[in-house]
């Protein structure tokens, strides 16, 4: 009540001091009464400023904005319209009386308003853009766009308002209208390409608004160089992630350019970063055969022996479990590993050369377990990079783990020691390296120096090995008996050195000894998943079911649990019914898991109805 009164008492001094004042401290006065939302002494002073000097255009402006601020629209339109009679062609004042008339609720005046101001010059664009304007600003979406295209047949320029029309179409929904004038403006301004996918890009996030657009495509009377056209086509088919018809377009598109397979590489640079592998390795192959240019034909084939490594880890994943021979398991990765040779032959001694035999060490490693032949692969690697190349720190880290899985720890600890202590090595090339040693110091028993390196890695959460080290962390963190982590470190050695009968003998020993502590949920994860891997998929069930029922109320990995099992019954065992079931009972129990969504669509898979 008293910064009320205060304010009165302000305002009112305000309006004494006026009264001695200038007209331009007495304007000033009225904006900051404007500005801070008294329109009623804002009103005051710009009735007086304007008595004083009826032509002047600000004052007049001013006193309509409060009247309409205060919603006494008839004392606009009166004022307006006492403006108007002196000069009944101003249209920048007709459109003001068509607003204050329609915000009034007199739309039929307001539309008599706003057309005798196009009236006054029907071939005028800037009129139009002007009415335009006031039928914007009072939300006549619809209204716009007919005036648009009022505005073309009465100016005779098809290519008006294109941009403007575009971008109003998209906002009400007519995606092929928006679609078609865009068109229009490429046709115009071919080079603006990328500003046009920007603005689509506001809506073809849609599928009904991406087929709309790739139907006016087809469809449109105005459109641009037909290059244009298929690059417009390829970019909002790969926004609907359909990589197949995409690379169709960019066969046209390749030809179209005279690219000689640069739009193809492209391409398949593209559909490979997306995740895209098998048309990815096609479109390799195509720019390759198209031919690419000498510098650029080494990283096509390398690409496509990337492409053919992914296509080979997915299969591997598809048949995990399956019966499959230690042959057919072989050639899932002979095409990947001929073609990385093949790059090794062609171009020996090069960065390709060296990243070729990268890939072929990790395949040897970690899908074949073949040790030496994987430490062979990498040292080729090591002769083949430049000396300040940062791969050098990745094929260490790898001949570490190779070395580790050797039983070899020495080694391996200097290998990721020189990674730590480069400075050229990457923030996370480093903590890599930081945890692999906090891993060798946990198999030996160092647990204060693992804890205290585990301590020392960034929490980057989009790192493959982050998770790992913070589970590692915790679980040194809630296990205080030396003697049980030393066991349970011992198993975790062995089943690092594949030496998986052994590891789950200890763990089950180590279980059976101290079935109260703190470690036996985590003792029973690794067991089931060590027996996964030995295909003793039933004894795997077993321990997963032993860890739900003894663990309901205390364990995290519960939800885990229960995937695994449906993972098991789905993937190794081939059974759908009892997969569905080990699914929907993790809906059922575990709502709130990251692993709902995955679980969800699997069922629905499953099922056959996943369409």
């Amino acid at each position: 009540m008293i910064r009320s009164l205060n304010i009165i008492f302000l305002s009112a001094f305000c309006l004494f001091v006026c009264a001695g004042q200038t007209s331009d401290n007495k304007f000033r006065l009225a904006q900051s009464y404007e500005q801070g939302g008294d329109f009623e002494n804002a009103v005051t002073l710009y009735k007086e400023l304007l008595h004083a000097d009826p032509a002047n255009y600000v004052f007049f402006d001013g006193l309509r904005r409060a009247y309409i601020q205060l919603k006494r629209y008839n004392d606009a339109i009166a004022l307006i319209q006492q403006r108007l009679a002196s000069n009944t062609k101003d249209v920048n004042v007709l459109c003001l009386l068509g607003n204050a008339l329609y915000q009034s609720g007199k739309e039929k005046e307001a539309f008599a308003a706003w057309e005798a101001a196009l009236f006054v010059d029907p071939k005028n664009a800037n009129l139009y853009r002007l009415v335009s304007n006031a039928y914007l600003e009072n939300r006549l979406l619809e209204k716009t766009a007919e005036l648009y295209r009022r505005a073309r047949s009465a100016c005779g320029d098809e290519n008006l308002f294109t941009l403007e029309l575009a971008q109003l179409l998209g906002v009400t929904m007519d995606y092929r209208g928006a679609t078609t004038e865009f068109l229009r403006y490429l046709a115009q301004m071919p080079t603006q390409l990328g500003y046009a996918q920007s603005r689509l890009a506001q809506f073809t996030g849609k599928g009904e608004a991406r087929s709309a657009a790739i139907e006016a495509l087809g469809s449109a009377k105005v459109r641009p160089d037909e290059l244009t056209v298929q690059r417009l086509l390829g970019w909002l088919i790969l926004e609907g992630k359909n990589y197949a018809d995409a690379f169709d377009v960019y066969k046209r598109i390749d030809k179209l350019a005279n690219a000689q397979g640069v739009e193809l590489y492209l391409f398949a640079d593209r559909a490979y970063k997306e995740g895209a592998y098998a048309v990815a390795a096609d479109a390799y192959q195509a720019a390759a055969e198209a031919p690419l240019p000498k510098d650029r034909l080494p990283y096509a084939k390398f690409g496509y022996a990337l492409a053919m490594k992914e296509l080979s880890v997915l299969a591997d994943t598809t048949h995990e479990g399956s019966q499959a021979s230690g042959a057919e398991s072989y050639s899932r990765y002979a095409t990947a590993i001929d073609y990385f040779r093949s790059v090794v032959a062609e171009y020996p001694n090069s960065d390709l050369a060296a990243k070729s035999y990268y890939h072929i060490g990790r395949i040897q490693f970690e899908r074949y377990f073949d040790l030496d032949g994987a430490l062979a692969s990498f040292a080729s690697a090591e002769k083949s990079l430049a000396a300040m190349s940062p791969v050098r720190f990745d094929v260490a880290l790898r001949i570490g783990e190779v070395l580790t899985a050797k039983g070899d720890t020495t080694n391996a600890a200097l290998r990721f020691r020189t990674a730590i202590a480069a400075p050229n090595a990457t923030p996370d090339q480093q903590d890599e390296a930081t945890y692999r040693l906090a891993e060798l110091e946990y198999f030996g028993g160092n647990f204060k120096e693992a804890i205290r390196l585990l301590g020392n890695i960034s929490a980057n959460l989009k790192a493959d090995f982050t998770n790992d080290a913070l589970q590692l962390l915790s679980f040194l963190q809630e296990n205080t008996s030396e003697a049980q982590l030393r066991e349970f470190a011992r198993a975790d050695f062995l089943a690092r050195q594949k030496k998986n009968t052994e590891a789950i003998s200890l763990l089950q020993g180590l279980i059976e000894k101290n079935s109260q502590a703190l470690f036996v949920d985590d003792g029973l994860m690794r067991i089931a998943a060590l027996q996964t891997q030995a295909r003793l998929y039933n004894d795997a069930l077993a321990s997963y079911q032993t860890l739900l029922d003894k663990f309901k109320e205390s364990s995290i990995a519960l939800d885990k649990a229960q995937f695994n099992i449906a993972r098991l019954y789905d993937v190794n065992l081939r059974d759908k019914q009892n997969a569905i079931a080990a699914y929907e009972k993790l809906l059922a129990s575990y709502p709130q898991s990251l692993f709902v969504d995955q679980a969800r669509k699997r069922i629905r898979e499953l099922r056959g109805d996943s369409l």
